[in-house]
């Protein structure tokens, strides 16, 4: 990467700007905000699948429940989508595509990495009908950490948009077969894990 690109991605990674609901409950249960993640609710070794919209938002020492009704109530600006996002997100955009895979280790650990396929599947749901009901654990999950994005930085309906085109597409890319792990396997290279 380039000095400006990195200060560019630096800069997107410092602009993290919490929606008010997700402010109040950092607050009020006196989370960092600049460690949140998404975590997964589990009951008795299975994942909790009875409240999507109650969001496990976690710092690595104390966690909390944030409420989020919607997806589309977390866009937050009129911005239009980022071009050139099929030859690759552009640099700025890199923090929130990591933000998304990076939670897929977490998945991956409690129930095994999915195939390329259900990840296209999942992603291309969720761009579509953001709101949809959830048909998997693993959309559960992925709209979850769906919320968390919209949550930490201010994203457009059209950026919105574009990130999860972009992930179905990286998805799609890697399947070679039915049952091929490709994608998670590469962002486990790529991203240091395992």
């Amino acid at each position: 990467m380039k000095e400006d690109e990195v200060r560019e991605v630096q800069a997107v990674m410092d602009a993290i700007d919490l929606h008010p609901t997700l402010r109040e409950v950092v607050r009020a249960d006196g989370l960092n905000d600049r460690k949140l993640t998404v975590g997964l609710k589990m009951i008795r070794d299975k994942m909790d699948l009875a409240a999507r919209d109650e969001v496990l938002v976690y710092d690595g020492e104390k966690a909390a429940l944030w409420v989020v009704p919607s997806l589309r109530a977390l866009y937050r600006r009129e911005k239009p989508s980022p071009g050139e996002m099929d030859k690759g997100p552009p640099p700025a955009y890199m923090p929130l595509f990591y933000f998304i895979e990076k939670h897929l280790f977490t998945f991956g650990d409690a129930f095994g990495d999915q195939t390329d396929g259900q990840f296209e599947e999942v992603y291309s749901n969720l761009r579509r009908r953001p709101d949809g009901k959830s048909f998997n654990a693993l959309h559960y999950y992925v709209w979850q950490v769906a919320a968390g994005l919209l949550g930490c930085w201010p994203i457009s309906a059209a950026e919105y948009d574009a990130i999860f085109r972009r992930l179905a597409l990286s998805a799609s890319h890697f399947q070679i077969g039915p049952v091929s792990r490709n994608y998670m396997t590469t962002l486990r290279l790529t991203l240091g894990e395992k």
